[in-house]
């Protein structure tokens, strides 16, 4: 019950951030779609879809620990979707405590309403990450900016040297386009995050 070897241990970190590498993680991704799932039931318990008991029951069994990766791949084949693998998973798991229940899992939800949230909540806590390193480098930029607001070197144009200027005017003009990326990530993060939940056809019916 290992994490299917997607990327190289070799090279990844060069590119990857630890955190980063953690949250596109192929068990983060599975729990993701498993918070879906278990958000659903709680909002269909809580208006009566469900009992209260059988949303908990989905909850309980919506743990990525639970399940093995490899499996999930290799069932979602047939299909070319991993969230029908995903649901058929968690619907043998529920059974397994209680039978009735389980034909409620994924009740009005379709496939792409679980990846598109599931990718939604990944590009979520992915910005959380960018954000934090932004904040560093924008940071350390601007403290060395003012540790050398008179330094002087040498700008160029066309790959030749031109004018004198201060080094800190430079590594100001690093932090400043660096706080522009932030604010877009952010306004991102705010307004565009969004997505289509509506069930196979669009109404939230189940097709069951």
């Amino acid at each position: 019950m290992t994490d299917t070897p997607m990327t190289s241990q070799l090279t990844t970190p060069l590119y990857a951030s630890a955190a980063m590498r953690a949250i596109m993680s192929d068990r983060a991704r599975l729990q993701r779609m498993l918070d879906f799932e278990s958000a659903l039931a709680r909002a269909e318990g809580a208006v009566g879809v469900i009992s209260a008991t059988g949303a908990a029951v989905i909850g309980e069994a919506c743990n990525a620990e639970h399940y093995d990766i490899a499996a999930l791949v290799d069932a979602s084949a047939p299909s070319g979707n991993i969230a029908i693998a995903v649901v058929n998973a968690l619907t043998q798991a529920v059974a397994a405590r209680d039978p009735k229940t389980a034909s409620f899992v994924h009740w009005g939800a379709t496939s792409q309403d679980v990846i598109d949230t599931a990718l939604m909540l990944e590009l979520r806590a992915a910005i959380d990450a960018l954000v934090l390193d932004l904040d560093l480098a924008i940071k350390g930029f601007t403290t060395l900016a003012g540790r050398h607001r008179r330094t002087l070197a040498v700008a160029r144009t066309l790959m030749q040297h031109a004018l004198p200027m201060p080094f800190g005017l430079k590594l100001a003009g690093y932090a400043a386009a660096l706080g522009r990326s932030r604010e877009r990530l952010l306004r991102l993060r705010r307004e565009a995050l969004a997505l289509q939940f509506g069930g196979a056809a669009g109404t939230l019916a189940s097709n069951r």
